[in-house]
């Protein structure tokens, strides 16, 4: 058997000893990448960013909520990206973080942040955050934050 036939066996296996929460969240994280990779290469940002939340706005640093869950979509959000046809990079991985977290109604907020590397080029990030955890990208200290974008219990109608 090929090096390749036995990577791909490999992770059908990983996938096959998961629960069959994880596979479904798994299973769902890998459409979402899809989905949301197309609506970034067809959809001006402009139309995107309305949907992504409150501009210029922050979530809680609190208590996430559903802390297991929001650890979790990090997870399936790192295991998924790594594996798609297509890129999966961290705008992408925000986005679908985002909408992971909305559909739980959990507090969350998106960051896009820019810095200048070594050669003086400018480099662009995304990553998402919920309470004091980082779902996607790390923290983006290195990246002066240019927008962000939050879901807030309070702004999707519920009280604290």
């Amino acid at each position: 058997m090929n090096r390749g036939l036995l990577n791909l066996l490999s992770h059908v296996a990983k996938f096959f000893q998961c629960s069959w929460q994880e596979q479904l969240l798994l299973l769902y994280t890998l459409a979402l990448l899809g989905i949301v990779r197309l609506i970034i290469l067809f959809v001006p940002f402009r139309y995107i960013a309305p949907y992504l939340g409150q501009h210029m706005v922050e979530s809680p640093y609190g208590d996430p909520g559903d802390y297991v869950f929001v650890r979790r979509v990090g997870w399936a959000i790192e295991i998924m990206s790594r594996h798609t046809p297509w890129e999966s990079k961290c705008l992408v991985q925000a986005i679908t973080g985002k909408i992971l977290l909305r559909h739980r109604r959990l507090d969350n907020t998106l960051y896009l942040g820019a810095a200048r590397d070594q050669n003086s080029a400018l480099e662009a990030h995304a990553w998402l955050r919920s309470g004091r955890y980082a779902v996607t990208g790390g923290c983006g200290d290195m990246f002066t934050i240019v927008a962000k974008f939050a879901d807030t219990l309070s702004m999707m109608g519920e009280k604290r």
